[in-house]
């Protein structure tokens, strides 16, 4: 029993070990690596790069000369446009056909004053104004409007308060709350809105990082007719499917851990403000052992649709729909922000999602969850690899 044990280890080692010597020489496998080591850390670049340069003008535009405000009516209320004037609004002539201007473009927010506005602010009533503007646009283009909608309300407050005063009322009393905001959050947890959509690229490069090899060994070699003589060796053939399976993972843990090398030195030499974030070591070495579970689950998942497959192309396409499955619970993380619990750490990638993220803010991840997230991921790659050996043990794997 003992020497039986050791041959199926030997043959396991040299089955692994020609697996992995010949997808090192294999330009495809190499290529995916060397992609995934540069392509990661350029997109997180560009991407913080361009958040940085929307804040710096957003920021350039607050402190910019004054925001001209085109307005219709200003004769009616000439407090209001001093008001606006104090505020850094400069108060311009109104253009022929607001709705038309406003429509093409011209301007971001024009004001309308209507001429019953002096009586309705004299007697005490609400006094109507309308703002004319298009809801579509976003970004720095909204912010003319937030603007002037903001320099309005606050004048709005004020009189309210003056008329409160003048009829011996507390302003305070319409205002029976107050909220005063305390921001606990460190830099690195403020900068982690933007890593959201890190864990959904990291696993993509995972599972991308064993593809080549998945398919290659499995419907690659039953297209060239080398698995037939291979599988008909004396060697039990779920040993040759584990060994098969261990290449994968070895190629794409390779993946993981140089795709968070990169995105370490990215971090570090990364010449922007917004994102104070630091990857080191401890970082990677967590953000690599809580995933490599799930490393074998993906790798398991990848060789299981390759072994039922003819041929290459037919791999190929399968595994490129397959690919999109474990990103899947990942999208929670983007509409929901859900926080690391017993309820949602037994989810496969979803967890990883959550600990990656978790990690890179600083924030700490209790080990009972991560050693759920762990486990579970196992016990899946491990039900993914049993039936991947019961294929390969019927003889319709050799057809």
């Amino acid at each position: 029993m003992h020497t039986r044990k050791i041959s199926h280890l030997s043959s396991l080692w040299t089955i692994l070990r020609k697996e992995v010597v010949d997808n090192a020489r294999d330009r495809r496998t190499l290529t995916t690596m060397a992609v995934s080591i540069v392509v990661f850390p350029l997109l997180m670049f560009g991407l913080i790069w361009f958040l940085d340069k929307t804040v710096k003008e957003e920021t350039d535009l607050v402190n910019a000369p004054a925001l001209q405000l085109p307005v219709v009516g200003a004769q009616y209320a000439p407090n209001l446009v001093k008001w606006l004037t104090q505020n850094n609004i400069e108060v311009i002539k109104p253009p022929a056909d607001p709705e038309l201007s406003i429509s093409k473009g011209e301007h971001r927010v024009i004001l309308f004053i209507r001429a019953d506005y002096p009586e309705s602010f004299r007697n005490g009533a609400t006094a109507p104004l309308r703002l004319i503007h298009d809801s579509s646009i976003t970004g720095l283009e909204k912010i003319g409007f937030n603007t002037v909608q903001g320099a309005i309300q606050a004048y709005s407050g004020q009189i309210a308060s003056l008329r409160l005063s003048a009829r011996g009322v507390n302003p305070e009393a319409a205002n029976p709350i107050r909220i005063n905001l305390s921001d606990v959050a460190s830099p690195q947890a403020r900068s982690g809105q933007f890593l959201t959509m890190m864990p959904y690229l990291m696993i993509m490069f995972i599972m991308a990082g064993g593809m080549y090899l998945a398919i290659d060994t499995t419907a690659g070699e039953r297209e060239k007719g080398s698995l037939e003589p291979l599988l008909t060796q004396p060697v039990k053939r779920h040993i040759v499917l584990l060994a098969k399976l261990g290449a994968t993972i070895v190629f794409s843990s390779l993946t993981l851990l140089m795709v968070l090398t990169g995105l370490g030195l990215a971090f570090e030499y990364m010449p922007v403000d917004i994102i104070s974030i630091s990857v080191g070591i401890g970082k990677i070495a967590t953000i690599f052992i809580a995933c490599l579970p799930f490393v074998f689950a993906g790798c398991a998942l990848m060789v299981l649709v390759a072994s039922f497959t003819k041929s290459y192309k037919e791999a190929q396409s399968y595994l490129g729909m397959v690919m999109l499955v474990p990103t899947l619970p990942l999208m929670s993380l983007a509409f929901m922000s859900p926080e690391p619990s017993i309820s949602n750490m037994w989810v496969p990638a979803l967890s990883q999602g959550m600990i990656i993220i978790e990690t890179l803010k600083g924030e700490t991840v209790a080990l009972e969850l991560i050693g759920l997230s762990m486990i579970c991921s196992t016990i899946l790659a491990a039900a993914l690899a049993w039936v991947a050996i019961k294929l390969y043990q019927r003889e319709r794997i050799l057809g």
